[in-house]
């Protein structure tokens, strides 16, 4: 049994655990798991140098172990990322005041380094067992919780230093962090300048750059855990939870909200329990609209919810509507390639809250790349998603729920390497599921080459 397919056995310990869980991956599990659990240090270094990082190292793993890089013809989707990668590239530096690096290896790393990994991951058909990936995903949730315990009861976020990262000193970026410099070069755990968590507390950005990005991976992590083998729901689910109520992403929470009711009313459906679904919705509503102490109480906590939200970063929710009617007022400006960068601020002293931004489809697509950009990409999502439906058979259904959380998310979040990292892992995710034994001799060969000859040659 190769060991791509061999179940993972759980010790007593959490050390023994891993430990077991190690001896019986995969490479490419054990570069996913250190990738993960390695966030941290990946921030350390810069966040937005990540992907160049990751290509780096794989290309080196590469040539080491096989002494080239494997790579088979590229399918559709991979070459019209890579078109679409290339656009946004050249007509963003077509529109900026000043080409720099940032402008030139910015697009390149998310787009076209996006499109190199999903190569190589088709190439090689890299799989990645989803227990796997639950471990490493814990492990960081550990780490990003732990991390805020310390900030929040030990430091105190007023006093917890912003500090430049490893890429942000060796460029000789000014010490003092001011808004709009860019996440790459510093380390910013809180984001106090764009409203309060919902306790109150100053928004958690842990390793990810921006709140908004935090808030997509947690919600990632809570559909991962429903994936998993008990306790792994209640676990990720409960850590998952409580980032999102540390980060304060309202637009992340609702939309999961809605992911989760769906995916609960089609589960219910698909085992014949959506007649009691229905019954218990039918009794729940005859006694709040019965009992009047009942509908009092509801309708008193409905007002006081609707005011709570309404004053929760209010300033935030009227930007927003600001910065999507301005935008959308400009698509006539440059409707067909679009204008290449976000345009002015709307709120003045805000730099990030530019015209174009803060949304992938209305700002990203539509205004900076116009109708020729959003086609590019709409090529991409269709052949991406074909070919996704077509190799299914052992795909988790987390990947799906996540496809249609990032869907939806799409129109008010911008699109990021978080994102881009959580859907190359979805590529990768795969059920336990046994293979033939001429399918574990071909994946022995394909893997480990350098063993298998050492075996034939002892032989």
């Amino acid at each position: 049994m190769s060991p791509m397919d061999a179940p993972i056995a759980i010790r007593a310990g959490l050390v023994d655990s891993l430990r077991a869980m190690w001896g019986q991956m995969s490479h490419a599990e054990r570069s996913v798991f250190g990738i993960i659990v390695l966030l941290p240090l990946w921030w350390g270094i810069g966040f937005g140098y990540i992907s160049l990082l990751l290509l780096a190292g794989l290309a080196a793993s590469e040539l080491w172990q096989f002494g080239r890089i494997r790579l088979k013809a590229p399918r559709p989707e991979v070459w019209a990322l890579f078109a679409f990668g290339a656009y946004v590239t050249v007509n963003m530096n077509l529109h900026v005041e000043k080409i720099t690096g940032n402008s030139l290896l910015s697009p390149t790393l998310l787009w076209i380094g996006g499109a190199l990994v999903l190569w190589y991951i088709q190439s090689n058909d890299v799989r990645v067992r989803v227990q796997v990936a639950i471990w490493a995903i814990a492990v960081l949730m550990a780490e990003v919780l732990a991390v805020w315990l310390v900030a929040h009861f030990v430091i105190g976020e007023s006093s917890l230093p912003i500090m430049r990262s490893l890429t942000g000193l060796l460029l000789s970026k000014q010490e003092r962090y001011v808004e709009g410099l860019g996440d790459t070069n510093y380390l910013r755990l809180f984001d106090a300048e764009d409203g309060t968590s919902f306790l109150g507390t100053p928004r958690y950005a842990a390793f990810f750059g921006h709140p908004e990005f935090f808030a997509q991976a947690t919600a990632f992590v809570f559909l991962l855990g429903l994936s998993g083998r008990s306790p792994w729901p209640l676990l990720l689910g409960s850590a998952a939870v409580v980032a999102l109520i540390l980060d304060g992403a309202r637009s992340s929470v609702a939309v999961l909200i809605a992911v989760l009711a769906l995916r609960m009313l089609l589960t219910l459906g698909k085992h014949g329990g959506i007649w009691a679904l229905f019954a218990l919705i039918a009794a729940l509503s005859f006694g709040a609209l019965a009992l009047p102490p009942v509908t009092e109480a509801l309708v008193t906590t409905y007002e006081r919810t609707v005011d709570s939200t309404n004053n929760l970063r209010k300033a935030s929710t009227e930007a927003r509507s600001l910065l999507y009617g301005r935008t959308f007022e400009s698509l006539g400006d440059a409707p067909i390639f679009g204008h290449g960068i976000p345009g002015r601020t709307v709120v003045p002293g805000y730099e990030p809250a530019k015209v174009g931004s803060h949304s992938f489809l209305l700002g990203a697509l539509l205004y900076c790349n116009g109708l020729a950009g959003t086609l590019l990409f709409g090529i991409f999502a269709v052949t991406f998603m074909r070919w996704l439906w077509r190799t299914r058979a052992d795909r988790p259904d987390c990947v799906w729920w996540t496809l249609l959380l990032f869907m939806i998310l799409a129109s008010v979040v911008a699109f990021d390497f978080t994102r881009m990292a959580i859907l190359l892992l979805c590529t990768m995710l795969s059920l336990d599921r046994g293979r033939t034994e001429t399918d574990e001799a071909m994946w022995a060969v394909k893997q480990f080459p350098r063993t298998q000859q050492k075996l034939a040659a002892s032989r």
